[in-house]
């Protein structure tokens, strides 16, 4: 599916001749057009930082929410400002699927785009953009459908981490199908299950996964959801903990009996049994989301 995304976004880039880069709606990337050309300036640092890091700062989330690219239904500009590293405009095509924002379409306008008409306000899109934005609605549905899919494989690990024995064997088994089937998983190969904490779980939509070697679900829990027992994931061979930048295994009996904080908790596959190098590179991406490091506050919706 991600070669989908990326023959996607090599569509817009050549319909409107710009280098263009596809996110998810956290800002982690999933698809970059290469920029053909000798004006370096066009790599500048932020666009640089996406496609080196796959994911964009905080602080840089918050400058282009500013612009209203959450709310925006059509294509909207991004003027450059040097001094947020951002040293050319940006054209960014929202990407929606039945009216939710699952990511964004970035390009690159070196001039020759601040022309172009995006519509809006009554004034018609021009054709290019037109087609652009029906590129950028295929894109979403695929992003809606591997959100669904995430969705399906996270409610079963949530339901393996905090359920009760007797129940758990069945639940592994579900767990197993669905990875098989949406997955295309061998059953055998070791796994190991990644936590994240503290994790704002206050956004409940369903979202998709970053694409990392070796990610297969993730699910949120909530402070007071029971802990995730060591045996939980019957199959994984090792349990690793990630916590403001901490880390390290469990055993049997190593946890509270419930979450002091939210959290999250990844499913990920390894090369080999103690292997834990996917595991490491996973905790390291999702440490970096805006997400992770603070907890909702009480009360808060």
């Amino acid at each position: 599916m991600r070669g989908d995304y990326q023959q996607l976004v090599d569509e817009i880039s050549a319909a409107l001749g710009a280098p263009a880069t596809l996110e998810d709606r956290d800002f982690g990337l999933i698809a970059f057009g290469a920029h053909e050309g000798d004006d370096d300036e066009v790599m500048d640092p932020v666009r640089t930082r996406s496609i080196l890091q796959r994911r964009s700062t905080a602080a840089v989330r918050a400058w282009f929410e500013a612009f209203g690219i959450a709310r925006a239904r059509t294509a909207l500009r991004i003027p450059p400002d040097p001094a947020a590293g951002v040293f050319k405009g940006r054209i960014c095509l929202p990407v929606r699927h039945r009216g939710i924002v699952h990511g964004y379409v970035w390009l690159l306008d070196d001039g020759h785009l601040t022309d172009l008409e995006l519509g809006g306000r009554g004034a018609p899109a021009d054709p290019r953009i037109a087609q652009a934005m029906e590129t950028a609605a295929r894109i979403g549905a695929l992003l809606a459908d591997e959100a669904r899919a995430g969705s399906e494989l996270g409610d079963l690990l949530r339901e393996l981490l905090v359920s009760q024995p007797a129940g758990r064997a069945a639940t592994a088994a579900a767990l197993h199908e669905a990875l098989r089937d949406t997955l295309r998983f061998t059953p055998g190969v070791p796994l190991t299950v990644v936590a994240v904490l503290p994790w704002d779980t206050s956004d409940t939509d369903a979202a998709p996964l970053p694409s990392l070697p070796g990610l297969l679900a993730a699910c949120a829990l909530p402070a007071g959801s029971p802990a995730p027992p060591a045996e939980g994931a019957d199959e994984a061979d090792a349990a690793a903990q990630h916590g403001n930048g901490h880390q390290g295994r469990s055993g049997a009996g190593g946890r509270p009996s419930s979450a002091a904080v939210p959290a999250l908790a990844a499913l990920v596959r390894l090369r080999s049994a103690g292997a834990l190098t996917p595991a490491h590179a996973v905790a390291e991406h999702l440490l970096r989301s805006p997400r992770a490091g603070a907890a909702p506050a009480e009360g808060r919706p």
